[in-house]
């Protein structure tokens, strides 16, 4: 009987142990007091760091949840990704992958920043000096479905880095779609074909000194 018994606790101690390791974890022992937040902008609104900043004192370094995290801010399509480094006992590093908008789009004077894929990008304060397109088309389910608004993410996608800070703004002009720069002429491309092409040829041109008081480029 005093072999079964002591057999019996010892087969019982790992189990206790384990029980007694899932308490432990979720302890203030291990709590989460030190945070750090990267890759957040400042463009970002206040909200989204408090909300990281929140959802991670409100657990503990040994059983940590990026779920949590991801969860917290799911309503703020600012946020691509979260990825997190625990640092025992009490440390966290929240790392923020960010979708950064191309252009504001403007439908009967209500603005909305947009990503490259027509996604409307929520979650910031200001969103910088973007090119701005004109449409009568609010956004559906978080994207923009105007066949104009997508032509012009395409345009600004395919222009060089440069030159695509500098677009003002994108429209159909007689026809004709064209690119208004800041402190520069308008850009005629005509249509969408070649776009590499153009903007290739209108940066080759406006690197040309020759080019200067031109009021259009026409590609």
């Amino acid at each position: 009987m005093h072999a079964r018994h002591k057999l019996a606790c010892l087969a019982a101690l790992p189990l206790l142990g384990l029980g007694g390791w899932f308490v432990l974890r979720d302890s203030s022992l291990f709590s989460v007091d030190q945070v750090s937040v990267v890759g957040l902008s400042p463009n970002a609104l206040p909200a989204v760091s408090d909300q990281l900043l929140a959802a991670a004192h409100a657990q503990t370094t040994t059983d940590f949840s990026t779920a949590a995290l991801r969860s917290a801010v799911a309503r703020y399509t600012l946020i691509d990704d979260v990825t997190v480094q625990t640092h025992f006992p009490h440390g966290v590093r929240i790392e923020v992958a960010e979708r950064h908008p191309i252009a504001w789009l403007d439908v009967a004077g209500q603005g909305f920043a947009l990503a490259a894929d027509g996604g409307v990008v929520t979650g910031l304060a200001r969103a910088g000096p973007l090119a701005v397109l004109h449409s009568v088309r609010y956004p559906w389910n978080g994207h923009s479905r105007d066949p104009f608004v997508l032509l012009a993410l395409r345009v600004l996608i395919d222009a060089p880095a440069p030159l695509r800070h500098r677009v003002a703004a994108i429209t159909i002009a007689d026809g004709a779609l064209t690119i208004h720069l800041h402190r520069g002429p308008r850009l005629i491309f005509g249509n969408d074909a070649l776009l590499h092409a153009k903007w290739d040829s209108a940066a080759a041109v406006l690197a040309d000194a020759s080019s200067r008081g031109a009021s259009y480029i026409d590609l």
